[in-house]
């Protein structure tokens, strides 16, 4: 008998191996040596010896073969000869894993025309996903408001393995709302600091009260200058358009805007400042959080406020 899992959505087609391979052991009680698993895009030559011997411990025999569309020609003949035989055995079960197949695929085609089951497993759709993240939050003993499932799969989309990792992470405490109000705070206080310096004390001071690392809030300085720094560059030699193909059309609108009151000689001294501010970070000259509200506070020159 066989079984040909296949499509795009690879937590779905596992899942539904590891349930195949459960149900074969609690039916047939069969022992470890009973159940053979090979890779067969890592180890091709070991698909040439499957389903030649008998098990010496178990009259059944499961064989787990993943990615056999990927072997060599001459083991992807052998499998298409083979086939036909492995179906009308009783004794052995085998289970084709396969992700999105090759275009035209032969071995497909084999295993379609002789599989006792073959499933496709397909991206869900907005709904189905939505259903389905309901009910694995629900399993986890999860309550998601609804805010929250709508940007998960905003962000997520239909990839299974990206949901269940964060559906991990909220049971620990974490929340994508959370990172995405937290990502706001931060572009909040580094686009006030380039507009005007004094204003970004606001911001900062809220956001060590939350405490956010003073290291952190100083690289997301630095990150928001460079960004600045090339918009600027590109507005100036009329190069914007290959300069920031790297950029978020968001970031570039916002620091388009920001650059009108920038030049060459101020951001070279905001730079400056950043580095400053390093150096003291780093020989602990002052308290960290101390070191930011200076360089927030300090007055400077028109031209660099």
């Amino acid at each position: 008998m066989i079984y040909f899992l296949h499509g795009p959505d690879t937590y779905r087609s596992r899942a539904k191996m590891r349930e195949i391979i459960k149900a074969f052991r609690e039916k047939a009680g069969a022992p470890a040596t009973a159940l053979t698993r090979i890779d067969a895009a890592e180890d091709p030559q070991a698909v040439l010896a499957v389903g030649r011997t008998a098990s010496l411990f178990s009259e059944k025999e499961l064989i787990v073969l993943e990615r056999a569309s990927r072997t060599p020609a001459e083991v992807t003949a052998h499998l298409t000869r083979e086939i036909g035989r492995w179906a009308k055995d009783s004794d052995i079960t085998f289970v084709f894993w396969e992700e999105e197949l090759p275009a035209k695929s032969p071995l497909a085609a084999v295993l379609m025309a002789h599989a006792e089951k073959a499933q496709e497993f397909k991206p869900l759709a907005p709904a189905a996903a939505m259903r389905w993240l309901e009910a694995e939050a629900a399993r986890r003993g999860l309550k998601l408001p609804a805010e929250e499932k709508r940007l998960l799969l905003r962000v997520h989309g239909s990839d299974l393995w990206a949901l269940v990792s964060e559906l991990e992470k909220i049971r620990d405490g974490w929340s994508l709302r959370t990172m995405e109000r937290t990502a706001t705070e931060v572009w909040d206080f580094t686009d006030a600091f380039l507009r005007h310096r004094r204003s970004a004390y606001a911001p900062l001071a809220r956001l060590l009260a939350g405490g956010f690392d003073a290291v952190y809030l100083l690289a997301s300085l630095g990150g928001a200058l460079r960004t600045a720094a090339l918009v600027w560059k590109g507005v100036q030699s009329g190069t914007l358009e290959s300069l920031a193909g790297r950029l978020h059309p968001f970031a570039v609108r916002k620091n388009i805007e920001l650059t009108r009151s920038l030049d060459a000689a101020s951001l070279g001294r905001r730079f400056g400042e950043l580095i400053r501010a390093d150096t003291e970070l780093k020989i602990g000259r002052l308290p960290s959080s101390l070191t930011l509200v200076k360089l927030v506070l300090e007055r400077k020159s028109k031209s660099a406020a």
